[in-house]
């Protein structure tokens, strides 16, 4: 084979390994970069965003439940107050990406430091990072990692679900025709176990932006769930506060 025939066949594979499947959906061709450009114009849009609601935590020895507001300005900062009933304050979080500061009323405690996986961990008590907090109150995204082609794309119960394997697991995107957002993530071990699901529904559109306003988190493994809904929501307002007040006499404490 000569070389010039040589690199058009190699130039081939390259395309078609690089090429977005596809599927037939009411008439009409859906391609996977169509679905992850939705998705992604969608997220682009949330610049900053406030809310309240209610938060429940769900584990296999209790579950409880209180009220939330919300300060969210992307992609750094995030601030979070949550009461318990009688309007009792719980605690209040500021977190950036590289620090972070939480409050226990309770205790009257303050405890700080960096921002990272173990540390947001043992203070929301679930495994989670920060772009996992963020994405817990805007919606689903697709894994940086995950914007290729898919392993599979296919239709299940009128919904477009996109598969990704990869030697460590496999990760499942659900994503709804009529609103072009992901509607369920699934994240399974090597072995096929599911290891953590993420639900979004109620969505609804304001200013030009769709957000779910119901987020479920399992992690099925810890035996965890994390449910938010929200009875008010605002996009990109025009003034936010990220205000963070604490007692001077709060006991202080820092994580490495």
């Amino acid at each position: 084979m000569s070389k010039e025939l040589t690199a058009v066949v190699l130039a081939g594979f390259v395309l078609a390994g690089c090429a977005s499947k596809s599927v037939r959906y009411a008439d009409r061709t859906v391609t996977a970069d169509m679905l992850q450009e939705r998705v992604g114009e969608n997220q682009d849009r949330v610049h900053a965003l406030t809310g309240s609601g209610t938060i429940s935590v769900e584990t296999s020895e209790m579950a409880q439940s209180g009220s939330f507001e919300l300060t969210l300005r992307k992609p750094d900062s995030l601030l979070v107050k949550i009461e318990g009933p009688f309007g009792i304050d719980v605690g209040l979080a500021l977190v950036t990406r590289d620090r972070f500061s939480f409050y226990y009323s309770f205790q009257n405690r303050l405890v700080e430091g960096p921002t990272n996986p173990a540390n947001l961990s043992k203070v929301f008590h679930i495994p989670i990072d920060f772009d996992d907090v963020l994405n817990l109150f805007t919606g689903g995204f697709f894994l940086s990692e995950d914007r290729v082609s898919p392993s599979t794309f296919s239709i299940e119960n009128e919904e477009f679900v996109m598969t990704y394997n990869s030697y460590t697991g496999t990760r499942r995107y659900w994503v709804d025709p009529q609103t072009m957002q992901i509607v369920k993530i699934q994240h399974l071990d090597g072995s096929g176990r599911l290891v953590l699901e993420q639900l979004f529904s109620k969505f609804q559109t304001l200013n030009g932006v769709t957000i779910p306003h119901y987020v479920r988190v399992t992690m099925v493994r810890d035996r965890r769930r994390v449910s938010i809904a929200y009875s008010d929501v605002t996009v990109n307002p025009s003034d936010i506060d990220f205000s963070f007040d604490v007692p001077r006499n709060a006991a202080r404490s820092r994580l490495q």
